[in-house]
């Protein structure tokens, strides 16, 4: 009787672990089916990301297009729809060779004739090409699976460029007849190589992706957009839902499995929730201090730097976003772990608080006590808040502020122009895959600054020997000459870095938070 017993002890025990045991494989390898339902914070105008400065283009349409390269999670870059690649004469010239496996959504397979229609379009009308053109000499397909960049001078960011998850860079590769069907025009009509097809675009409402059942997968592990893209989800739906409590309430429900941009406050009360898992995005975007350098008191260093010493970038740092797991001071404008990360920039200036030392500055500056002009965004918490601490910080040291809060559009316009203003609040998108792209801001009359001067000439000198420099060691030594003088002369500078909160249904798996949200490679477990 006792042994019986025991067998069945046994055979329960033996039954149960490989149920245990079958489950858990079954976790780790994926579970194919299920519609996805995610509700983002804004809908897009369109779906061309060719055509648009809108990063919500990029990041819903990076399931339907890919590039030639894609960046891991390291931000090092990886051929994905290219074999290989070489790099010749120095910088002047790229060899590209394509895989020759990759299926497009028409049925057909990806070729040279479709990369150069697709490039030809993107240099025309992406805002990358602004960049290249100057230096830019011809594209030459030399056989169907192997394309010639040829430049007239040494370009080392082009790679970069083509594979920058930034709005309005980065490369995808159409089908041929998209682009001669559309040309220059908007793109209502998709074909691809991504895991995911255009089922249904409904603009201000949703967009439905499905399963691409021939798709070609890059074989290589996954690695952030690097490598194997996995399409478990038979669907995902991508719903434009404005209101952050109408996010929230339809993850809370079951309703949505992911919520994009929700409020940081309600964060302990998420992370209660054994339904809810809670996603810091990090690297995410940075605050930064924009200085308008055309005008007194900024066009002169000694005033800009006074403004570094002035402020208590910690009180800055509570006053602008509150809760510190989602902020962090940080000096670099490429955050730790990226290749052109630099330890130590602004040492000695940054996160050094010494009002004596602003009043000094400023009088070294001949400031004449005019008020302060602080334009900021009414409409984002991150800008009012900031503003309004800057204004109390800069008053206690007896420098007498007029703070002008308005809503998006009129911030914008007011802005680009030269006189009116004297402090502006901004964000950049931390994830910055290449040092060059900081010349679209940085030097001579760039962006807003309105920075001109033999100062701003000496970094435009920086940035031209920077684009030329293929050698990494010697680039970076480059990049830290552009650290330097940031530092020295201050057209802008970085408060801190802060996270955006995102939350997913806990039967949502091996979801990866990235500052570009993705959902190949993830399934649902019910």
């Amino acid at each position: 009787m006792k042994k019986s017993i025991i067998l069945i002890i046994t055979i329960i025990v033996l039954f149960l672990t490989m149920a245990f045991s079958a489950a858990a494989q079954a976790s780790s390898e994926g579970v194919y089916g299920g519609r996805l339902n995610v509700a983002l914070k804004m809908s897009a105008p369109h779906l061309d990301s060719d055509n648009s400065t809108d990063s919500q283009i990029t990041a819903m349409m990076n399931h339907v297009y890919e590039g030639l390269f894609e960046f891991d999670e390291n931000l090092q870059l990886q051929p994905h729809l290219a074999d290989s690649y070489r790099v010749l004469d120095d910088g002047k010239e790229y060899i590209v060779e394509l895989r020759e496996d990759v299926m497009m959504h028409n049925g057909e397979k990806m070729d040279a004739d479709d990369v150069l229609a697709s490039f030809e379009r993107w240099l025309d009308i992406n805002g990358a090409g602004d960049l290249i053109k100057p230096y830019f000499d011809q594209a030459v397909k030399l056989d169907d699976y192997t394309i010639s960049f040829k430049f007239d001078e040494p370009y080392a960011p082009f790679l970069n460029i083509m594979a920058s998850p930034v709005s309005n860079q980065k490369f995808v590769v159409r089908a041929k007849e998209i682009i001669d069907e559309f040309g220059d025009s908007l793109i209502n009509r998709h074909i691809g190589t991504g895991p995911y097809m255009v089922k249904e675009w409904i603009p201000d409402q949703r967009l439905s992706l499905v399963r691409f059942e021939d798709y070609s997968p890059k074989q290589m592990e996954s690695s952030f957009f690097a490598g194997e893209r996995t399409a478990y989800l038979d669907e995902i739906v991508l719903n434009f839902i404005t209101n952050a409590q109408v996010r929230v309430s339809g993850v809370q429900t079951g309703q949505f499995h992911f919520a994009e941009e929700v409020p940081r406050d309600q964060y302990p009360r998420f992370n209660a929730d054994a339904n809810i898992n809670t996603q810091i995005i990090y690297p995410d975007q940075m605050a930064v201090f924009v200085t308008n350098n055309g005008i007194a008191p900024f066009d002169n260093k000694y005033a800009r730097r006074a403004m570094v010493y002035a402020l208590d970038l910690e009180e800055l740092g509570y006053a602008m976003i509150g809760n510190p797991d989602f902020w962090r001071l940080e000096a670099s404008l490429h955050e730790e772990g990226n290749p052109w990360h630099a330890e130590n920039v602004g040492e000695g200036i940054y996160n050094v608080y010494d009002p004596d030392k602003a009043k000094e500055l400023l009088d070294k500056a001949d400031y004449d006590g005019t008020p302060l002009v602080i334009l900021s965004g009414q409409d984002s918490e991150m800008e009012r808040q900031g503003a309004i601490s800057i204004k109390d910080q800069l008053e206690k040291i007896g420098i007498e502020v007029e703070l002008q809060l308005f809503d998006r559009p009129t911030v914008v316009e007011r802005r680009a122009k030269p006189e009116g203003w004297n402090i502006h609040l901004s964000s950049f998108i931390k994830t910055v895959p290449d040092p060059q792209i900081h010349q679209g801001w940085t030097g001579t009359n760039k962006w807003v600054t309105n920075w001109d001067s033999e100062e701003s000439r000496e970094m435009d000198e920086i940035f031209a020997r920077m684009v030329k420099e293929v050698d990494y060691e010697q680039r970076y030594q480059i990049v830290e000459e552009f650290y330097e003088k940031m530092w020295d002369t201050v057209p802008y500078f970085n408060i801190l870095d802060f996270s955006r909160l995102h939350i997913t249904r806990s039967e949502l798996k091996n979801f990866e938070a990235a500052w570009q949200t993705f959902f190949w490679n993830t399934w649902l477990e019910e």
